[in-house]
C-alpha cells in the first residue's frame, strides 16, 4: 500500500535548466539496526505458542520491510489464524488456509491473545476504535512509531525492522512445537474454515451468474479467473469484490494498491503512477463509476503516454458507499429512502465515450455471459500495450439499493 504524500520541492535554478535527464529510483524502508530485546521476544513466543485463541493482525509494514516470506513462516508454525486491516486484501495471501478475513468486517472480540505485526487502524473517533478489550494479551510489532500504542493499549510491543523482528521470533519455534495437541487443532479448525469459505465462494460464482444487471460478486469472479497473472489492481472501490481476487505473496500472485483509509478521487493518478513504477507489471485500476468523476481527465495521461491499463468501471450510476453510510446513520433519509447527491443517472454517464473523447478504446459490458469474453479483449489490448476501459453495468447492492432519488432544482432556479 502507498505511503506518503510526498512533497518534492526543485530550486529555480533547476526547473530553468535544461538538457536534464532524471531518474526516479524506487524507495526503500530506512535500514533499522536494532536487535528485538530477548526477554519480549521470548514472552511473545510463548504468548503466540500457549494462546487459546490468537489472531494476527497483518499490516502494510510487512510488504514494507520484506518480511513476506518470514509472516508466512510464523502464521503457519505457530498455526495463527491471520486478518488484515480496513480493505487491505493484499496484507495476506487470500487462499492461505490461515486468513480468515477483513478484521473489520469480523469480531475482535473473542480473542486471548492478539497479534498486531505492522498494522495500521482505521479510525472512526468512537468506541470501535478501542480494540481487543477481552484480550489477554495485545501484541504490537511495526516500524512506525505513529502506528503504535495509540487507540489501543499495547501490553508487549518491539519497535524495529519487521522482518528482523519476525526472523528473530521464528528462530523462536522448535520442530517438536508442532507435535502439541492445541497447534495440531488450531492447523485442522483453520484447513476447516478455509474450505469452507472457498466453497460459499465457488457456489455465489455459480449463484450469481446470471443476475442482470451483473452482480458484484460475479463481476469479481469474472476478474479473477481472467485477467493476467502478477496483476497489480489498483482499487478505488468499497463495495467491489476484492476479496475474491488472487493477492498474495508469490511471483505470479495479484498485489493490491490503494489507501489505508476511506478517501475517494486517488484512483486514476494511481493506476499511472502504478504503472510508470512497476512498467513490466500489468496494472488494472477497478474503480466504481462514482470515483472515475473524481479525476477522469487521467485517461487522457494513459492514452497520451501509453499506459497499458485496463479500467473496469463498476457502473451501478451510485456512489453506493455514501448511500449505504447514508442508511446506516438511520433518520429521514433512511426513513424516506431518499439519499441525497448519490444517485448518478439521468443523465446515465457514459465511461466508453468519456475514455474515447480521451483516445481510449473501450466497451459497454450489459450482460452476464459477455464478461468473460470482454476481461479477455481488455486483457489482450492491455498486453498489446494500449489502454482499455470496461464499462461494467452492475446492480446496486446494500441498503436503499432501490432508490434513484434525486432533487430536482430547475423548476426553482
Amino acid at each position: 500500500m502507498p505511503t506518503g504524500p510526498v512533497y518534492v520541492a526543485y530550486s529555480s535554478a533547476a526547473l530553468d535548466a535544461t538538457g536534464v535527464e532524471g531518474t526516479i529510483q524506487a524507495a526503500r524502508p530506512l535500514e533499522m539496526a536494532q536487535t528485538p530485546n530477548g526477554a519480549t521476544l521470548e514472552k511473545i513466543h510463548d504468548a503466540l505458542l500457549n494462546a487459546e485463541n490468537p489472531l494476527v493482525v497483518a499490516g502494510a509494514d510487512i510488504r514494507a520491510a520484506g518480511a513476506q516470506n518470514e509472516m508466512l513462516e510464523l502464521a503457519e508454525n505457530y498455526a495463527l489464524p491471520v486478518a488484515v486491516a480496513f480493505y487491505d486484501y493484499g496484507g495476506f495471501p487470500l487462499a492461505h488456509p490461515n486468513y480468515v478475513g477483513m478484521l473489520d468486517g469480523m469480531s475482535d472480540k473473542e480473542y486471548d491473545v492478539v497479534c498486531c505485526i505492522g498494522y495500521r487502524q482505521n479510525t472512526r473517533a468512537s468506541q470501535e476504535d478501542e480494540k481487543f478489550t477481552e484480550a489477554d494479551t495485545v501484541i504490537g510489532i511495526g516500524q512506525d512509531p505513529a502506528m503504535m500504542g495509540n487507540t489501543y493499549a499495547l501490553d508487549l510491543d518491539i519497535l524495529g525492522d519487521v522482518k528482523h523482528t519476525l526472523k528473530a521470533l521464528n528462530a523462536m519455534w522448535k520442530p517438536d512445537h508442532a507435535n502439541l495437541a492445541h497447534i495440531q487443532k488450531r492447523k485442522m479448525a483453520l484447513a476447516a474454515q478455509s474450505e469452507e469459505r472457498a466453497a460459499k465462494q465457488a457456489e455465489n460464482a455459480i449463484k450469481y451468474a446470471k443476475d442482470n444487471p451483473i452482480h458484484p460478486l460475479y463481476l469479481g469472479h469474472a476478474m479473477a479467473r481472467n485477467l493476467a497473472d502478477n496483476t497489480m489492481l489498483v482499487s478505488e472501490n468499497f463495495r467491489a469484490a476484492d476479496h475474491l481476487m488472487p493477492f498474495g505473496y508469490g511471483d505470479n500472485d495479484w498485489s493490491l494498491v490503494r489507501t489505508a483509509g476511506g478517501s475517494l478521487g486517488y484512483g486514476l493518478g494511481g493506476a499511472v503512477g502504478a504503472q510508470l513504477a512497476a512498467a513490466d507489471r500489468p496494472v488494472v485500476l477497478s474503480i466504481g463509476d462514482g470515483g472515475v468523476m473524481y479525476s477522469s481527465a487521467g485517461f487522457w495521461t494513459m492514452a497520451r503516454y501509453s499506459l497499458p491499463i485496463l479500467t473496469v468501471v463498476w457502473n451501478n450510476m451510485n456512489y453506493q458507499t455514501v448511500r449505504t453510510n447514508f442508511a446506516a446513520w438511520g433518520g429521514n433519509m433512511q426513513d424516506q429512502n431518499k439519499y441525497p447527491e448519490t444517485f448518478l443517472g439521468d443523465p446515465a454517464i457514459d465511461f466508453v465515450m468519456l475514455a474515447k473523447s480521451q483516445g481510449i478504446e473501450g466497451e459497454h459490458v450489459n450482460e452476464p455471459g459477455e464478461l468473460d469474453a470482454a476481461l479477455k479483449r481488455g486483457a489482450a489490448a492491455q498486453a498489446a500495450g494500449e489502454p482499455y476501459l470496461l464499462d461494467v453495468h452492475i446492480t446496486n447492492v446494500g441498503a436503499g439499493a432501490d432508490s434513484n432519488w434525486y432533487r430536482a432544482f430547475g423548476s426553482q432556479i
